[in-house]
């Protein structure tokens, strides 16, 4: 964590009340029992790593230094596994240095290392239980910054294939990575996953996995390349925002859903094509995109969220597919120059409805020069044959795209999903063709 955004914290500390932070009321009690310097309590048949106790107003604990969590802990006679580290556990213990975490803990709570700013290292002995944490908004990563494995530093991160999703938080702030490779098993990456990993300089999203969540790679700087699967839906909000190194990305046909702010200040941006398949572009999805010069938007985009494209001054040309014209909320979604030099292209006989638009008739110059792609031509060979009828069956069974990268041409019917009825549609097209 830079020292910047380390004194903010500790200045939010001090002058905001206590009661600015929710706290379960379970949270106000003392530990049970106390062994080796680490404080407990029980949680039916398990140990639950605590604070030390509650007064004014404030959890304490006086862990500093090297805390090794063990994996199991004796009480009066009873051998526990250590399994939870708790709420404020080590809240505000900036003496704490380096934390050990046994491969036996399964849930770290809310705020569990909250103000931990003297975290330098935190050490595991198994990557795939760290994978499978429930990990609260309190990662010591985002302090520690670096993860240790057996003594090695992890700086290639491997996901171990018995792993189907990587959770929320699960490596959020380690700066040390400078690879990830994700096996074809992660279905989804979860919220704030790899959040501020400024390390990263590459990363690949298997097409095993739908979808990135929320804040999933927000603020990792150092990324330069991001390689989509073919059956990702969702990028959800600030998925990607503050990536300032990308200067490609596609976005894969199967993708319909882009989030606010998904895209918001990744500045090094050239170009973007919003796939067929989105209706809706979130609020800031692409705010301050300052170096992006083309833009093209798919033909099913029926709402363009505020801002989403706003500061994006060097854009030459805009490419828009959509029948109608998309809607959108504040009128000054591009920037003047945008509107007086970028030409908008858009499908032939639409240019008349994109002059009369309030919001698209801004643009100087529209023309309506796009031919739409043949329906029911999957495979892009220019006409529709049983080729492509049987392109639509496999999208159908096997579900996602099936590895055809034209299969928004398979929705026939053009409601938003390829089913029975585009098959038979696009039988209906070969019957009527010959």
């Amino acid at each position: 964590m830079n020292t910047t955004k380390k004194l903010i914290i500790l200045l939010l500390a001090l002058v905001l009340p206590v009661t600015a932070f929710a706290l379960p009321p379970y949270s106000y009690t003392n530990y049970e029992f106390e062994v080796d310097g680490i404080y407990y309590i029980l949680e039916g048949d398990e140990a639950c790593v605590t604070f030390q106790k509650y007064e004014n107003g404030m959890h304490v604990s006086d862990y500093h230094n090297d805390v090794i969590i063990p994996p199991q802990v004796t009480y009066q006679g009873v051998t526990y596994p250590v399994t939870i580290i708790d709420y404020y556990a080590f809240n505000y213990c900036i003496g704490l240095t380096s934390i050990t975490i046994p491969e036996s803990i399964t849930t770290i709570r809310d705020d569990a290392f909250w103000l931990c700013t003297g975290l330098t290292r935190v050490n595991i002995t198994n990557i795939e239980a760290w994978c499978k944490i429930m990990m609260g908004n309190s990662n010591p990563l985002v302090y520690a910054q670096h993860l240790y494995l057996n003594g090695t530093e992890v700086t290639d991160l491997i996901i171990p294939e018995s792993i189907t999703k990587i959770r929320n938080y699960a490596f959020e702030g380690c700066s040390g990575l400078t690879s990830v490779t994700i096996p074809n098993t992660v279905t989804s990456i979860g919220d704030n996953a790899f959040q501020g990993c400024s390390g990263l300089t590459s990363i690949i999203i298997p097409n095993s996995v739908t979808e990135i969540g929320p804040i999933a790679f927000e603020g990792c700087t150092g990324l330069t390349s991001v390689t989509l699967g073919n059956s990702v839906t969702t990028i959800s909000h600030h998925a990607f925002s503050r990536c300032a190194g990308i200067t490609n990305i596609e976005i894969p046909e199967s993708v319909t859903t882009i989030g606010a702010n998904a895209f918001n200040s990744c500045t090094g941006l050239t170009g973007i094509v919003i796939p067929d398949l989105v209706t809706e572009i979130g609020n800031g999805a692409f705010y301050h995109c300052t170096g992006l010069t083309s833009l093209s938007i798919g033909k099913s985009v029926r709402t363009i969220g505020d801002n989403a494209f706003k500061n994006t001054s060097l854009i030459e040309t805009v490419t828009c597919k959509a029948t109608i014209p998309p809607s959108w909320g504040n009128m000054d979604m591009f920037t003047v120059n945008v509107f007086n030099h970028a030409p908008l292209h858009v499908l032939v006989g639409c240019e008349r409805a994109y002059m009369a638009d309030t919001n698209w008739g801004q643009f100087l110059t529209i023309i309506g020069d796009v031919i739409e792609e043949q329906s029911g031509d999957v495979n892009g060979d220019g006409e529709v044959t049983v080729a492509d009828a049987n392109n639509v069956i496999d999208i159908v069974v096997m579900g996602g795209n099936a590895g055809h990268t034209r299969a928004p041409a398979a929705d026939v019917n053009d409601d938003g999903e390829v089913n029975i009825a585009d098959m038979n549609a696009i039988i209906d097209i070969i019957l009527s063709i010959k």
